[in-house]
């Protein structure tokens, strides 16, 4: 194997660089199936979480509240505005495991109950007052 390595360094180089190209876009295309690994693994260890993105609503902060409060689930905030789509992809998977095996678990859907009463929460406050 060595020698071929010494004799053909040209095809060897295109070969590594094929190798990694090909790693990275098998990487890329397995954000999904990653995430979706990643969230069974959490919950065999009894981690029940959410993955966020984006821009919070005004009412976030008090859903993942009601949702660590009464259910004992946890968000992870995994990116900002700027989002790939390999990281999308990532935390759809990790989230629809993740909440399917929630609601099954309570057997009601707890993230739509704690959205509508974060909802209701916030607009039961009076505006906040900047000076």
């Amino acid at each position: 194997m060595i020698a071929f390595v010494r004799k053909h360094k040209k095809v060897s180089a295109l070969l590594a660089i094929t190798c990694v190209i090909a790693g990275i876009v098998i990487w890329e295309a397995s954000a999904r199936v990653r995430g979706q690994l990643v969230a069974r693994f959490d919950l065999a260890r009894g981690h029940y979480r959410i993955l966020t993105l984006g821009l919070p609503t005004r009412w976030r902060p008090e859903y993942t509240s009601l949702l660590r409060q009464r259910y004992g689930i946890e968000e992870r905030m995994v990116a900002g505005c700027i989002v790939s789509e390999s990281l999308l992809a990532y935390a759809a998977g990790y989230n629809a495991v993740s909440t399917e095996a929630a609601n099954r678990k309570f057997g009601h859907d707890i993230f739509k109950e704690a959205r509508t009463d974060a909802i209701k929460s916030m607009n039961a406050r009076p505006p906040a007052v900047v000076r």
